[in-house]
């Protein structure tokens, strides 16, 4: 009986400081504007004076629906503000690179966004060099990254990326070859494939009222 006893304070307070670390990723998340959850993990480890290697750490989904709830807590109204904008244009970049089959993704998608989230699309090309002449034919300067991206079966590709800046706001383009248009990459979130919209599902999200947001 002694031992359960000790066990279940053990298994108490584990859970207490999981619960910790969960909310404090949320709020280094939400204040900061760290995207990367495991780093938002360590962060918040070292402030509650929690060793990250020993420490029983939520998951990302954890994370994600703290990080939500803290946004709409605190930032309600200007939140459903940015959503509205940084749809709308998400919709006319959409409509720009419309040849390469956009799809919209991750956080502006999933309707939780910082003053610092970015914009991130998916494009689709024979290669790479298509879309370097499309920003160039629009006068579009941007700057050139790989991405280590997962797909099923824990593997990995480094897909190429462009970042460029519109409004004071980021965008972020990864471009696939065409036929993973039809294979999404995991989520880093909740390990599924990662959602996509396309540009007329974004269309419909730009006219969307707070209770589209739970």
């Amino acid at each position: 009986m002694t031992h359960r006893s000790g066990g279940g304070k053990r298994n108490r307070f584990d859970e207490q400081k999981r619960r910790a670390v969960c909310e404090e990723a949320a709020r280094i998340m939400v204040e900061e504007s760290v995207r990367n959850y495991q780093v938002a993990k360590q962060k918040a480890c070292m402030r509650l004076g929690y060793d990250h290697r020993s420490t029983p750490l939520p998951n990302n989904r954890e994370i994600e629906f703290a990080f939500a709830a803290r946004l709409r807590l605190f930032r309600g109204k200007s939140l459903m503000e940015k959503l509205r904008c940084d749809r709308q244009k998400a919709a006319e970049l959409m409509r720009l690179f419309a040849p390469f089959q956009p799809r919209l993704v991750g956080a502006l998608l999933r309707g939780n966004v910082t003053d610092d989230t970015p914009i991130e699309l998916h494009l689709f090309a024979d290669s790479p060099e298509e879309l370097v002449e499309h920003l160039d034919r629009n006068n579009i300067p941007c700057q050139t990254f790989d991405k280590r991206v997962r797909f099923a079966g824990n593997r990995f590709v480094k897909v190429p990326g462009f970042r460029f800046s519109v409004d004071q706001g980021m965008v972020e383009l990864l471009t696939f070859n065409r036929k993973q248009i039809r294979e999404a990459p995991i989520c880093p979130v909740d390990g599924r494939p990662m959602k996509r919209a396309s540009m007329s599902a974004v269309e419909e999200l730009v006219p969307a009222k707070m209770s589209d947001f739970g």
